[in-house]
């Protein structure tokens, strides 16, 4: 594709919130790559394409889905608003059957900030093309928004239309043109793929390799880190909001690549069995002195708290007095034979002491 800074590679279609977080994604097959759902219209190539990814999208709703021009057609736009599903997309005039938008040779002489919108109906759909006059010209299409929203009720009929500052080159100053509802819905809400791409390619797993499918590989862990983080700043988002401790809450939010850091070593932590006990040295014959494996006089380390706080698979396992009785990691006050099955750490698990329950549980 030469229009894109990275003109060769592999295309994924992928349906994103506005905060970046995939749901679906499809890897681009070719020309030939059309599927058509069971009970479902051939819209074209890249129509179908949304038909398929918006499957995981509940029907009315009340969604709203946001795509540009390379999508935007007129019977893809009647069937989302037939399911309920409110669209908005960039549009490219053959796309349209007698659109009526002018070209630009018809509005050379507009100012700045000009547009004109016109309606109509496709199958009892109300569909809305607005062009507007930037640095260049650009022209929408949707079925819920106009130069103003279709819904009145929420607009006031006197109100003036909104703004934009833009930059004038000649004037060396910014200077307020009108700027169409559509542009600000558009502007708004669209670009969440760009944003997922962003997260991912500031910390990106760099090994290199010219074969497709290591490539796809290294690529769908770095989406899934990216969902998982976004989730991580959704889910203490949600804890601020609920609690009275919102400073401690805000300094318990990870960056990205710390956040990938801890990802890291709790897979690698995860069930690990590290040998307890001082290590012995074994002298051979040729006077090489090489260490052993029994592990003898190693410190037990604590694991992750991602693991030590999952409630998962953690199970008291009691072992022999000979040799299985050791200081109990939490309270070191006593010995015992109780052993975690994922920490592998010694923990009491009496009546009168329950340092296993004690050092699994956060609160």
């Amino acid at each position: 594709m030469p229009n894109k800074p990275h003109k060769w590679g592999i295309k994924l279609f992928v349906l994103c919130d506005t905060s970046g977080f995939a749901y679906r994604f499809e890897v681009y097959n070719g020309a030939g790559d059309n599927v058509i759902l069971p009970g479902q219209p051939d819209l074209g190539a890249t129509s179908n394409v949304v038909v398929r990814l918006s499957q995981t999208i509940p029907n009315f709703r009340n969604h709203i889905l946001y795509f540009d021009n390379f999508i935007t057609s007129l019977p893809l736009l009647v069937l989302l608003r037939a399911r309920g599903i409110f669209s908005l997309g960039t549009l490219r005039i053959p796309r349209i059957p007698n659109c009526k938008l002018p070209n630009e040779k018809d509005i050379r002489d507009e100012l700045r900030g000009y547009s004109c919108e016109y309606m109509g109906t496709a199958y009892g759909v109300d569909i809305t093309t607005v062009l507007w006059k930037d640095n260049k010209l650009v022209r929408l299409a949707s079925t819920y928004v106009g130069v103003q929203p279709f819904q009145r009720s929420n607009t006031d009929a006197n109100k003036k239309p909104s703004k934009a500052a833009r930059n004038d080159r000649k004037a060396k100053k910014y200077l307020e043109i009108d700027c169409p509802q559509i542009i600000k819905e558009y502007n708004n809400h669209m670009g969440g793929v760009d944003l997922m791409d962003a997260l991912m390619g500031r910390y990106h797993i760099r090994a290199k390799s010219k074969d497709a499918i290591t490539r796809l590989f290294y690529h769908f862990i770095d989406m899934a880190i990216t969902n998982a983080y976004l989730l991580h700043k959704r889910i203490y988002a949600e804890k601020v909001t609920d609690s009275s401790h919102e400073s401690a809450e805000h300094e318990r939010v990870l960056q990205l690549p710390r956040f990938r850091e801890a990802v890291a070593a709790s897979l690698i932590t995860y069930q690990e069995r590290r040998p307890l006990g001082r290590q012995k040295t074994v002298t051979s014959t040729v006077g090489n002195i090489e260490p052993s494996n029994s592990g003898v006089g190693q410190k037990s380390k604590h694991p992750v708290h991602e693991v030590r706080y999952d409630g998962q698979d953690h199970f008291p396992i009691w072992l022999g007095k000979e040799g299985g009785k050791k200081w109990c990691k939490l309270c070191k006050k006593s010995q015992t034979q109780c052993v975690c099955s994922k920490c592998n750490l010694h923990l009491c698990c009496t009546n009168a002491k329950n340092c296993f329950f004690n050092y699994h549980n956060k609160n």
